[in-house]
């Protein structure tokens, strides 16, 4: 229930509380999780809460109730929950949700609906979605969850009330990969899995390379985009986590230029520092953009190698 997250994530949970206490209710909710592994759980404790008819937030109240279990199940039809068939959320999940919320609600006066991962929204979906939010109906109640709210249409973050959880898990000690796998995934199989692979050290190692050799090559990286990265990279997946780690190294070059601390790649500090230099400030703000715009490409199944070569073309347009 929902008082079990009252001090591990107390301001999100006061927040929460106090929405329906003051009858003051958003029609969306963005969960950022920030590595939480328990996001999930709090959002469908937070659905019990709201479906409750007493509206307990403790379990003792409630004493086992028969829709709590049911929620267990995942067989309360008040509340649906979906997640991504294979690597992406589907423009067909969205429009059966829609079909099946249309109907009057049978149990109470509310429904909720709950996205987890929501950054695997790919465009058709996330359009479907956008149109659920702007047309918002009573008593229906939207939960997303993401642990990356940068991949998400703006239009979608702008509908929703923001909860920022906190990450309960420190991130300071750890290995560059390790808080990649944290920024990757919100549960602690998923983490654990993705440090254990020998394949993803390299992975990182090959992007690090990557982005090295384009920063003091420029176009040229063109003619080398084989052996740089296609040899590398060719399912979708990898493509998509290849560049959520551009994404990342990105935004600690800003990091450094705005006098910040670097977030994600201590242990490639030197290398930082020195592509650092030969960026402004503005350019590398641009580049982010471009990144960030390209990766909801790969959602639309863009060949790889248009990819890449459009990647090189809009970063050298940045400077």
């Amino acid at each position: 229930m929902l008082d079990d997250f009252s001090f591990e994530q107390n301001i999100v949970y006061k927040t929460l509380i106090n929405s329906l206490k003051n009858n003051k209710l958003n029609h969306a909710y963005l969960i950022e999780t920030n590595g939480y592994p328990q996001a999930l759980n709090l959002a469908i404790a937070f659905a019990k809460y709201l479906l409750c008819p007493k509206n307990y937030s403790n379990k003792n109240n409630c004493n086992g109730c028969n829709q709590c279990s049911n929620i267990d199940k995942n067989e309360f039809i008040e509340l649906k929950i979906i997640n991504p068939e294979g690597q992406w959320i589907k423009k067909t999940q969205l429009d059966d949700l829609q079909d099946e919320f249309s109907k009057k609600s049978i149990l109470g006066n509310k429904k909720v609906y709950i996205i987890n991962d929501a950054s695997k929204l790919n465009i058709s979906s996330s359009n479907s979605l956008l149109k659920f939010l702007e047309e918002p109906e009573e008593g229906i109640i939207a939960i997303l969850i993401t642990d990356n709210i940068y991949q998400l249409l703006d239009t979608i973050v702008s509908r929703c009330q923001i909860l920022s959880l906190k990450n309960k898990v420190t991130l300071e000690n750890l290995s560059t990969l390790e808080k990649i796998a944290h920024y990757l995934y919100n549960n602690t199989e998923d983490i654990s899995n993705f440090i254990i692979e020998d394949k993803n050290k390299s992975m990182l190692d090959i992007v690090i390379n990557f982005i090295s050799y384009y920063e003091e090559n420029h176009t040229n990286t063109i003619i080398y985009m084989n052996k740089l990265w296609h040899d590398h990279f060719k399912e979708k997946d990898e493509i998509y986590n290849a560049f959520t780690i551009i994404l990342l190294f990105y935004k600690d070059l800003l990091n450094i230029k705005l006098d910040k601390n670097i977030e994600i790649f201590n242990d490639y500090e030197e290398t930082l520092n020195n592509i650092a230099k030969s960026n402004k400030l503005e350019s590398l703000t641009l580049k982010i953009n471009v990144i960030m715009n390209l990766m909801e490409l790969i959602k639309f199944n863009i060949n790889p190698n248009l990819l890449m070569d459009k990647l090189i073309i809009e970063l050298e347009g940045c400077d």
